[in-house]
């Protein structure tokens, strides 16, 4: 994803009076990937706003191949992307702390496992041979050491 969003930031567009709307596109998807990396950095979900990115990139991608033959259906692509590129912006925020509060819940799950793991050792290390003798005085009451 990274080789392809240097690409299309190397790509140039075709049409000068266009580049402003390719410029500020490509500063937006550039914010959002920024956005969608901090957010996976955090423990989210961005399996969504992936799927987005690359659809914003290929739309500019094609816009720039369309450019300088239809620049009304180039300008309709780049605004498209622009609209995909401020949605993962606006949704990246929310999959950041969902990301972070399942981490923390994660984290708070192991330590309680870890600890009741720990307690059910210590409990079996002391209760351990306590039960074995008195199973076995149980299972062995009746019987007689004596002389032969």
């Amino acid at each position: 994803m990274l080789v392809a969003l240097l690409l299309l930031l190397g790509l140039t567009p075709a049409n000068p009076a266009s580049s402003q709307t390719s410029a500020t596109v490509r500063a937006q998807i550039a914010q959002a990937y920024t956005l969608v990396l901090r957010a996976e950095q955090k423990g989210g979900n961005v399996s969504s706003l992936v799927v987005s990115l690359n659809t914003a990139i290929s739309l500019v991608q094609e816009a720039d191949s369309i450019n300088s033959t239809d620049p009304s259906r180039a300008e309709i692509l780049y605004a498209l992307s622009s609209s995909l590129a401020l949605q993962i912006i606006q949704g990246s925020p929310a999959v950041a702390a969902a990301g972070a509060a399942s981490v923390q819940t994660a984290e708070l799950a192991l330590g309680v496992e870890t600890g009741v793991l720990v307690a059910l050792a210590v409990l079996a290390y002391l209760y351990t041979p306590r039960v074995f003798w008195t199973l076995w005085l149980r299972a062995y009451r009746g019987w007689r050491v004596g002389k032969k």
